[in-house]
């Protein structure tokens, strides 16, 4: 009898098995059944995307009503967008964290109906890392339709997409857990590892590979499934991640290849044991493309992803922000595939649905939370909110979400500009984070965390500081943090400075450490002032036309005006080590 069951279950896995490998082989059609559908409904909301709005925005509040923060903003009582403007200040995280901190104790019902299915981690304004939660409800109703959605996008936008497999990198979905059980991590890893096991076997990276710790035993063994196989799909977010696999190839292709023909992997890789051996046997020797391989690393100077992976359709990345900057070094690469921009993706809020190639921005996800719009030339002290279906193609805003996770009137402090209008959607892109807080990489570092890492410093090393001003410098993906040093001149004492400070800031900013660690961000560079720079400077200012009473400054920007006026006080310029190395 017991033989009988077990011979059953192996029929049924066999059976389930085979099934997923014939979905799997017809994927593009079987992502228009939904995606067609998806489409029709998303067409029809950005024909009317007022009501639309007003629709998901009398949702929210009508789900939320008894809730700790409905009952304490009279949700019940709002019925339009005016009422929910005036009962419903604007809010940052620093202020939903006290509701946040209530879900994480183990409460329900407190910014939303019972309790998150998971949080996802990312960096704060402070030292503190920002737990968003996820409801469930969100995740059944706008989350898994948005991905199937953006599926279909792009299969009709570039088809064969999914013919081969996909290259897809994404980030661990559990780094730890809450006191009472719900993880946190990354949602993008919780959905990869938990999509139906026909799409998993699109993709050319078991979900282990993602939580390889150690950044190089995780980039070579990422290369080690990939290359070998026929990838038609590349996705990730950061295009600096993918330039720094494209380099590693090239450097580590000899060795790719003995393993690829020998069907093993690198012995003197840090990975944890139980990950080694769930994806060790999943290798097999593969002599033919091996030989292949090696033909294609002896016919040009550089190991081209183009050449090992000539049927790559499209490869999904931003493209704007900061990130523009690396697009070109990416086309060097990947040549002329197509680089298609990966949309409005940020822990809070996926906040586009479609990807438009035409003019590669992306459509407003107007069925997925409710938005609002400031323009950009009111700041940080907004007093004109719009809705979608009110802005204009060319203008620049601030944008707001209200979602089903708990999040009302939130300031995402991003600046986007309108590029074209799909009916009343906006079709848009991001371009920048907004005051006070930097991003070259998608670290979102603060001025509240670049003040505290630099207090934290001078107590540890001892030396004495006055004026100083960050520059994010995208162009060479760093921080150069422009000093004045009081009780020292030692290029000994800098270095320790600079080596204690790069410290701080991952201690202060959990996704600054994570970008130093995958070598997207270099080292931070301190950069000496002149003695009495903060005099200097606020003459500087004063003879550009600046008024003495409203003189003002931030110790953190992007602005390239920053720049210039910092580099006019810089006491040597050969004294910048890390910056004479390129760190």
């Amino acid at each position: 009898m017991k033989s009988g069951i077990i011979q059953s279950r192996r029929s049924r896995g066999d059976m389930k098995r085979m099934v997923s490998k014939v979905l799997a082989k017809n994927i593009e059609p079987l992502l228009a059944v939904a995606g067609k559908r998806l489409e029709k409904k998303y067409i029809a909301a950005a024909q009317n995307a007022e009501q639309a709005q007003l629709n998901v925005l009398n949702e929210i509040i009508g789900v939320a009503k008894d809730t700790e923060i409905g009952r304490r903003f009279h949700f019940e009582t709002v019925n339009t967008h005016a009422d929910y403007m005036r009962q419903v200040p604007v809010m940052d995280y620093e202020d939903l964290r006290p509701y946040v901190d209530r879900h994480v104790a183990g409460e329900q019902d407190v910014l939303f109906p019972g309790k998150p299915l998971i949080y996802t981690r990312t960096s704060g304004t402070t030292a503190k890392p920002k737990l968003i939660p996820i409801s469930e409800y969100n995740f059944e109703k706008t989350i898994k339709n948005r991905g199937k959605l953006w599926l279909y996008g792009i299969a009709k936008q570039f088809p064969g997409v999914f013919e081969g497999k996909d290259f897809s990198l994404v980030s661990p979905a559990e780094d730890g857990y809450t006191a009472d059980g719900i993880p946190f991590g990354a949602l993008s890893g919780f959905i990869y590892k938990n999509i139906p096991e026909f799409i998993q076997r699109v993709h050319s990276i078991p979900y282990e590979v993602i939580c390889i710790k150690d950044f190089h035993a995780r980039a070579y063994t990422l290369l080690r499934f990939g290359v070998p196989q026929n990838v038609t799909g590349v996705f990730t977010g950061n295009p600096s991640t993918l330039v720094n696999l494209a380099t590693k190839a090239d450097e580590w292709k000899e060795d790719l290849i003995r393993d690829i023909a020998d069907g093993t992997l690198r012995a003197n890789l840090d990975i944890e044991p139980e990950i080694r051996k769930s994806i060790t046997p999943l290798f097999e020797p593969a002599q033919k493309r091996a030989m292949q391989l090696e033909k294609i690393a002896g016919a040009s100077e550089r190991f081209l992803p183009k050449a090992y992976w000539p049927k790559l359709k499209v490869v999904h990345t931003w493209t704007n922000g900061n990130c523009r900057l690396v697009i070109p070094e990416l086309k060097q690469w990947f040549e002329d595939i197509p680089i298609l921009d990966f949309g409005y993706i940020a822990s809070e809020i996926t906040a586009t649905d479609l990807v438009d190639a035409k003019n590669n921005g992306s459509r407003l996800a107007l069925l997925s939370a409710f938005y609002e719009f400031s323009p950009e030339e009111e700041g940080d002290s907004p007093r004109t909110f719009l809705m979608a279906h009110q802005l204009e193609q060319g203008r620049k805003y601030y944008i707001y979400v209200t979602t089903y996770s708990g999040l009302y009137r939130y300031n995402m402090n991003d600046v986007i500009e309108v590029v074209d209008m799909f009916h009343q959607a906006p079709v848009f892109h991001f371009l920048y984070k907004g005051h006070g807080v930097t991003s070259i990489q998608g670290e979102k570092l603060s001025e509240s965390q670049l003040i505290e890492a630099m207090q934290r410093t001078g107590k540890h090393t001892g030396v004495d500081y006055g004026f100083f001003v960050a520059f994010a410098n995208a162009a060479r993906s760093t921080y150069e943090v422009y000093v004045e040093l009081k009780n020292t001149d030692s290029i000994s004492d800098q270095r320790r400075f600079n080596a204690i400070l790069e410290k701080m800031l991952c201690d202060v900013n959990i996704e600054y450490e994570a970008k130093r660690k995958t070598e997207r961000l270099r080292p931070v560079c301190i950069i000496p002032l002149v003695e009495d720079a903060f005099v200097k400077y606020r003459a500087m200012r004063l003879a550009e036309g600046a008024f003495e009473g409203q003189l003002k400054w931030l110790h953190l920007s992007a602005d390239p005006t920053v720049y210039d006026r910092m580099q006019k006080l810089v006491a040597d310029p050969d004294i910048s080590e890390c910056r004479q190395k390129g760190a």
